[in-house]
């Protein structure tokens, strides 16, 4: 594990990619899928704790969408079989890191109890959707643009 698994931080964490947990056709461009990222939409992201107060132990973290006045529930993880689900919870990342063979370093961590010890500290959730369909996010850590040499100022 080395270096990236040293301190406090859970440096790969437990996310929910809809494209990587099986559900390809779930969030895109056009009216093709279920939630179309090219019309407004509302991204509802709930903390639920093992008692339902303010005070309790995170056990799990929700996300669904609202779009066109509809209510449009998180996609399956499709990809962990009998294990899919939609909806963090400790069992979830679990599966997640297995079915990737990723390092659990969530649970090494405490996990979503431990999360929420540290929200309660105080953090900013920073949540960031993208689509860069005309330039792949090359300008984020490639040469962009392409046809420029690197001496060019303004080519990253």
């Amino acid at each position: 594990t080395g270096g990236r698994y040293s301190g406090l931080c859970d440096k790969d964490g437990c996310d929910f990619n809809h494209y990587r947990m099986g559900e390809q056709k779930y969030y895109g461009a056009s009216s093709d899928f279920e939630v179309d990222s090219s019309k407004p939409m509302t991204v509802v992201t709930q903390f639920l704790t093992v008692d339902g107060t303010d005070s309790g132990d995170l056990k799990e973290i929700r996300r669904f969408y609202v779009q066109d006045g509809k209510e449009i529930p998180n996609s399956r993880a499709t990809i962990l079989g009998a294990d899919a689900g939609n909806v963090l919870t400790d069992d979830f990342c679990t599966a997640q890191k297995t079915a990737f063979g990723d390092v659990d370093h969530h649970a090494q961590l405490g996990g979503l109890k431990k999360m929420g010890e540290a929200l309660d500290r105080g953090m900013v959730l920073v949540l960031s959707l993208w689509d860069d369909s005309q330039v792949n996010m090359l300008w984020l850590d490639a040469a962009y643009p392409t046809n420029e040499p690197l001496s060019k100022p303004g080519v990253a």
